[in-house]
């Protein structure tokens, strides 16, 4: 059974919500941003505001107005509560089958 994009993640931000999907979309835009997933994961264990913004609206899809917002509501919500759960997104993005890789053939146990 083939597991892709399960590492879904909704993010609060106030009164607002914003669901990271790991799209191949998502991944390009961070892996230049942050030279790739090592680097974005190095930003996040540094815990910046900026950093843990970007990963947001890169794994939400945001554009233009949304995106230059994004780092004032993650410093009002504080970077330090929402670096683990965009942390468990960036994992997901390293392996979005997840951890089950399915049977060999379809319809065996």
């Amino acid at each position: 059974m083939n597991n892709t994009l399960h590492g879904t993640v909704t993010v609060k931000l106030g009164d607002e919500e914003f669901t990271l999907q790991p799209t191949l979309k998502a991944v390009r835009a961070i892996e230049s941003r942050f030279g790739g997933l090592r680097g974005a994961s190095g930003a996040l264990h540094a815990v910046g505001v900026d950093a843990v913004a970007f990963i947001i609206a890169a794994g939400a899809g945001l554009e233009g107005k949304a995106v230059e917002a994004l780092p004032e509501k993650v410093w009002q919500e504080g970077v330090a509560g929402l670096t683990p759960p965009v942390t468990r997104y960036l994992g997901a993005l390293y392996n979005p089958r997840g951890g089950d890789t399915g049977n060999d053939q379809a319809g065996t146990v």
